[in-house]
């Protein structure tokens, strides 16, 4: 990272930030051309990894491209807000934020009782609820679910 000044290397503090963000964003190689798609998700944490959850439609771009090739990138951010500068100095306009970044291979999840968990996740996560739910097996079938575990994340911010 070219800017030490702005990198988060405290585990808890990227966790933190993951916290407050709603949104993902997933970049994935379609036969040699980047792919990006936007998200909700859902997560626990495993010790100092990120495991991620995510939901689609069971066919479709996305889904082709991750059964072809699973490995993707991922970033997310949140709290943006402008830091005003002048009009003598333009470059001294900003923008704060914090967010994380991160690299996986999506695994697509077939049990239904994997299925509803991280369904239940996805749902606590971006509804800030702790009720949990139950799916109909018809809609757990036709709904794909996949993880996602990180190793690699950096939090970086611009306060």
């Amino acid at each position: 990272m070219r800017r030490k000044d702005r990198e988060i290397t405290d585990i808890n503090a990227v966790f933190a930030i993951i916290e407050r963000c709603k949104t993902i964003h997933l970049a994935m190689v379609d036969d040699g051309k980047p792919y990006a798609v936007t998200m909700n998700f859902g997560y626990r944490r495993e010790g100092d990894a990120l495991i991620l959850y995510l939901h689609s439609a069971c066919e479709g771009r996305k889904t082709d491209i991750l059964r072809k090739n699973p490995t993707v990138f991922f970033q997310m951010d949140c709290n943006g807000e402008p830091i005003a500068g002048t009009a003598g100095n333009p470059c001294s306009y900003g923008w704060r934020y914090e967010s994380v970044t991160g690299s996986g291979t999506a695994v697509f999840l077939e049990d239904d009782d994997e299925k509803t968990d991280a369904l239940n996740r996805l749902l606590g996560h971006v509804a800030e609820t702790a009720e949990t739910f139950s799916f109909p097996p018809a809609a757990l079938a036709k709904t794909c679910v996949f993880r996602i575990r990180s190793v690699d994340m950096i939090g970086k911010q611009c306060k």
